[in-house]
């Protein structure tokens, strides 16, 4: 079972102490994509392993939850889920259910994505390269491919390092909006 804290103070403590990012299910009731999630997707055994190892799990009711814990987050729809880093501060976000495989797809990308914005690029980069490497076919696989790309170009500073990652979107993925936003 997924080790949910319920209030964002003691999750925010918790990130530091463990130096996680914090991985922020807003939900509501009723809610289909909500129960969905709880339903299929949580009791995973390989998403209770991987969010259990890797985040500081946060469960917020959009609408019960304190109004300055849950506004800041500009959640419109749920389930919305938030990759954040130790501060609060989001850095990533998907809107509803995803099922388990996609999920864990979801989990390498949030994370790869606060990885960056705390200096850490070649966890990024090693994350995004795995994530991909296991599913290189996945529907996820063209925004892991993108991801990757900036990553690379971050520890670089190489258009061409970053373009080696990008072209490969672009053969492989040529009607994705990913590849559509390589200039």
């Amino acid at each position: 079972m997924i080790d949910w804290e319920r209030d964002f103070d003691r999750a925010s403590e918790r990130a530091f102490r463990e130096r996680k990012s914090v991985l922020i299910d807003v939900m509501k009731v009723p809610c289909r994509g909500c129960e969905k999630l709880d339903a299929v997707t949580y009791p995973d055994p390989r998403v209770i392993e991987e969010v259990n190892a890797r985040f500081v799990p946060l469960k917020l009711n959009l609408f019960e939850d304190p109004r300055e814990v849950v506004r800041p987050l500009n959640v419109l729809w749920t389930p919305t889920i938030l990759f954040a880093d130790r501060r609060g501060t989001v850095h990533y976000r998907n809107i509803n259910f995803l099922p388990p495989d996609l999920f864990l797809v979801l989990l390498d990308i949030g994370e790869a994505n606060v990885d960056l914005h705390w200096s850490r690029v070649d966890h990024a980069i090693e994350l995004l390269r795995d994530s991909y490497e296991r599913n290189p076919d996945g529907l996820l696989a063209p925004e892991v491919l993108y991801h990757w790309g900036i990553a690379v170009y971050l520890k670089t500073h190489s258009n061409d390092e970053m373009y080696r990652i990008w072209d490969q979107l672009r053969e492989r993925f040529p009607d994705s909006i990913w590849t559509q936003r390589v200039p």
